[in-house]
């Protein structure tokens, strides 16, 4: 399947939606100069928010937004910062804003909540709250993307038509895990969650998985990412009998901290030649390893780039370390 939203590291996306992205970003309402904003309004995702550290917060960006934009041919959305010199605060906000305007956005599909990047504010320090009100707003919503700390409060969702989700944080509370796994989402074919280190609130557990492993939650699901899993050998290990897995085109371990025992533990379970794609990049795994995944994956596409090396501390102990953390 066609994955929507492009891998977080340090940036802002630049294409969603399938569409490059507009910033309508503005330190000062007054720069909104005429002929500044495109009048293909389709053709692009819409970025709106704070646009620097001196910037106006957004509840003079968003009004002026609402003026000058022909919202209602808006198919893609990403809310950047609400404040400028505090880009990680203000979630609850923007989403209270975007929901009072509701209506202005009949044709959107594609949302992202904070996409904020990582010079203005490390993913951790980004409060997100529960998005279930941004779901019920939007009934035609098919991809919804949300960056930074979640509320571990978040509850199931409930949405007819998403078929994208992804949650980026440095470390997914396990009560969240569990509530996309309590969710209903008939038409999900894609799910990215970044399940990070206990050290941001992670630290889910393959028993907090096992709904979605279990393959019986989500009957649309071609795609399945547990991407940046400090406990990913596990994960891996829990996967080689999952029998969601039987179903998918794509699964997605990077950016964690895999290593052979994971990798072994996977090529040990149930076959994975029914898959295209094997993303793994970002790991520690050794050279052997990666020549045996190749040998029994041959028609598989498999990225091992980023191959990683455990952090060595002065008292000689090494450790592995996920790629978004802080």
């Amino acid at each position: 399947m066609r994955r929507v939203i492009e891998e977080f590291r340090s940036e802002v996306l630049t294409v969603f939606h399938g569409l490059p992205v507009f910033d309508f970003c503005f330190s000062d309402p007054a720069e909104l100069a005429p002929g500044d904003v495109p009048p293909d309004v389709e053709a692009w995702a819409w970025r709106v928010g704070a646009g620097d550290y001196d910037s106006v917060p957004a509840d003079e960006i968003f009004p002026l937004f609402l003026e000058t934009v022909d919202t209602r041919r808006i198919t893609a959305l990403i809310l950047g910062a609400w404040y400028g010199d505090e880009a990680g605060l203000g979630t609850r906000e923007f989403q209270q804003t975007l929901l009072a305007a509701a209506e202005r956005f009949p044709a959107l599909e594609a949302l992202f909540v904070s996409d904020v990047p990582q010079d203005r504010s490390e993913i951790s320090w980004i409060e997100q709250h529960d998005p279930g009100d941004l779901l019920a707003a939007f009934p035609h919503l098919r991809v919804l993307g949300v960056r930074g700390a979640m509320d571990a409060h978040t509850k199931p969702f409930t949405h007819e038509r998403l078929e994208e989700l992804v949650l980026q944080t440095g470390g997914l509370p396990p009560a969240v895990v569990r509530a996309v796994g309590a969710s209903s989402l008939p038409a999900l074919a894609g799910l990215d969650l970044y399940l990070g280190t206990p050290r941001y609130e992670g630290g889910a557990t393959v028993e907090d998985l096992r709904p979605i492993l279990s393959g019986t939650v989500f009957p649309a699901l071609r795609h399945l990412g547990l991407r940046d899993a400090e406990n990913a050998d596990d994960v891996a290990a829990a996967l080689a009998h999952a029998a969601v897995v039987a179903r998918l085109e794509s699964l997605d371990l990077s950016l964690g901290a895999l290593g052979d025992e994971g990798a072994a533990a996977l090529l040990a379970g149930q076959p994975l030649t029914h898959l295209k794609r094997l993303d793994l990049h970002h790991h520690f795994l050794s050279e052997a390893m990666i020549d045996r995944l190749w040998q029994l994956l041959p028609e598989v596409e498999i990225n091992v780039d980023e191959q990683s090396e455990p952090y060595e501390w002065d008292n000689g102990q090494a450790s592995r370390y996920i790629a978004v953390s802080e």
